[in-house]
Formats: structure tokens, C-alpha cells, sequence
């Protein structure tokens, strides 16, 4: 294989690109962390063509669309995350034109009128008296099921700790640490964001203590430490953002998002209002980038808090 076998072996090929050629728009390299962010996207396009039979020379407008619709649960319209998938397509493929490897570029007229907004997103979090509800709402219901007492575990551990769904998916029945002197914890590296252990706040700890050892007394062939079933399948994003959109429910909470994402958002509001740097605050959400941070701090000086 040559140094940039994009046919045979696309991902290793984009990797050394994007490291040793690619540059932005203004002609410079790329940042670190956006080298990385840049690598896990196009791995997640790729594995789309996969699984629809094409490849980076025979993909055309048809699979973007269709890669955007399976976006589309996870990514809110107001967000930049399809215009920056658009450009990187529009880079990479420009540059196989170049390469001879495509005789066109896909992202181009998809690119036509599309801009960058003038300013991010407002974050969607909780309020500090619904997030302190929602808290106290984190213990075991009487006579809880197992899938009941699930649903609320898996409420207090995104409230608790501010984890993605993808990363709440994929934890390992040893990354949960309750017994511990200080209970965190151990998130895995997933695409651009940082392995780490994130201290477990007070009120899911009793909570998460209850399920890990009904979850530890199930028979179940896998170490997922949620499950759907006793047949140890993961959990799948839409049946995260159920539970989250039952808890909001009982307490009578309704938000322009209600999902993971919100209790995430809430929990790093949580964290400025306590005092944590920007950086302290992007370490503990996995984010190599403060923007994340910046603008949860933005919402402290534009929404007045109750005393």
C-alpha cells in the first residue's frame, strides 16, 4: 500500500493527510484537537458508505443526504455540526479530485448558501430549582422493577456526572466505582473526547450503589453496565432519551431539548456556578476545547438565579 491508498484503505489514508497535508481555510495547519475531531468524523462517514455499499471515490449528494438524516437525531438544526461535515467533505473531497481518485466533488453545491451563524446556540439546561427536583427525584421508586430502577440510575448518572449517551452506552460494569472513598466514574476515549474518571456528585451515589448491585445479581452474558435486557444488549440512544423524557415528565419539566444532552449541559452549568474553571469544567465533559465551557458560563451572567 502507498503512503495514501485512499481506495484500499481510506481512513489510514485520510489520517496522514489530514496530519501531514491538510490545512484550513486561511492556509495553516490544523489544531490538535481538531485533527482529532476532524479523523473521528470522517470515520463515522465512512462507516456510513460501508454500510450502504459505497466508497470515497463512488459516493455522491444521495449518501451526504442520507448521512445527514441519520444525523439528524443527534444533531439539533440550530447547531453547526452538518456545516462542518459539509466542509470537511468538501476538503477531502476536493482534494481526491485532485488526486484523480473522484471526477467530482458531492459537497460543493451542498455548500452554496450555507454560512456560519453569528453566534453559537444558547445551551438548554435546567434551571437551579428544576436540576435540584430532578436530583431528589434519583432514588429507587418502592417496589421498583429492575428496568425501573434502571431508568432512574441512568437519569442520576447523566445528571451526576454529565457523560454522553454514546459514552453511557458503552460503560463497563468496573467503571462504575461506588465504593470508593471518592465514588467516580471511568469513561473510555471515544472519538475527540478525553478518557476520564469523573467524580460521582452526592445525590447519584446511593442510587447508582442500588442498581450496580441488582445489575451485578442479574444473569447476563455481557459487562454492559446498562442493559436493555437479561440478554446483555446495550442500550440504544433513544431508549436513554426515554428515561430522561419520563423523569422531566414526572416532575412536570418540559425544555426546547428534552434528552441526555440537557442533563449534560446542566451538570456543567452546575460545575461554573460551583466555582470550576472553563478547564476544569471541559476535562470533566471529555471536551479538549472550552467553547463548550465558555458559553455555560454565558448563561450565568444572562439567566439571574433564585437565591
Amino acid at each position: 500500500m502507498n503512503d495514501f491508498d485512499w481506495v484500499g484503505d481510506p481512513q489510514a489514508a485520510y489520517d496522514k493527510w489530514q496530519r501531514n497535508e491538510a490545512v484550513g481555510a486561511d492556509r495553516r495547519p490544523f489544531a490538535e484537537q481538531s485533527i482529532t475531531q476532524h479523523r473521528s468524523m470522517f470515520a463515522r462517514f465512512h462507516r456510513h458508505l460501508a454500510t450502504h455499499g459505497k466508497t470515497v471515490a463512488t459516493f455522491g449528494s444521495a449518501e451526504i443526504d442520507s448521512f445527514f438524516n441519520a444525523l439528524a437525531h443527534e444533531a439539533r438544526p440550530d447547531t453547526t455540526t452538518q456545516l462542518r461535515y459539509l466542509k470537511l467533505l468538501d476538503r477531502v473531497s476536493r482534494h481526491l479530485v485532485a488526486m484523480e481518485v473522484r471526477k467530482d466533488n458531492p459537497a460543493s453545491l451542498l455548500l452554496v448558501g450555507q454560512a456560519w451563524p453569528e453566534d453559537e446556540p444558547t445551551p438548554v439546561f435546567l434551571s437551579k430549582d428544576d436540576d435540584k427536583r430532578l436530583q431528589d427525584a434519583c432514588v429507587r421508586p418502592a417496589d421498583a422493577s429492575f428496568k425501573q430502577l434502571r431508568s432512574v440510575a441512568i437519569v442520576a448518572m447523566f445528571l451526576g456526572t454529565g457523560i454522553t449517551s454514546a459514552e453511557c452506552r458503552h460503560l463497563d460494569l468496573d467503571d462504575l466505582d461506588v465504593d470508593g472513598l471518592r465514588p467516580d466514574v471511568y469513561v473510555e476515549k471515544r472519538g475527540p473526547r478525553i478518557a476520564r474518571r469523573v467524580p460521582l456528585e452526592q445525590f447519584c451515589v446511593d442510587i447508582l450503589r442500588e442498581y450496580l448491585s441488582a445489575r451485578r445479581s442479574l444473569a447476563c452474558p455481557t459487562r454492559y453496565l446498562f442493559v436493555t435486557t437479561a440478554t446483555g444488549k446495550p442500550m440504544k440512544d433513544d431508549t436513554l432519551g426515554k428515561c430522561v423524557r419520563s423523569a422531566l415528565g414526572n416532575i412536570k419539566v418540559a425544555a426546547a431539548d428534552m434528552s441526555p444532552r440537557l442533563l449534560r449541559n446542566t451538570y456543567g452549568r452546575r460545575q461554573i456556578s460551583a466555582g470550576s474553571t472553563n478547564e476544569q469544567v471541559s476535562n470533566l465533559l471529555g471536551l479538549s476545547s472550552h467553547r463548550t465551557a465558555a458559553r455555560l458560563r454565558q448563561t450565568l451572567d444572562q439567566v439571574p438565579e433564585t437565591p
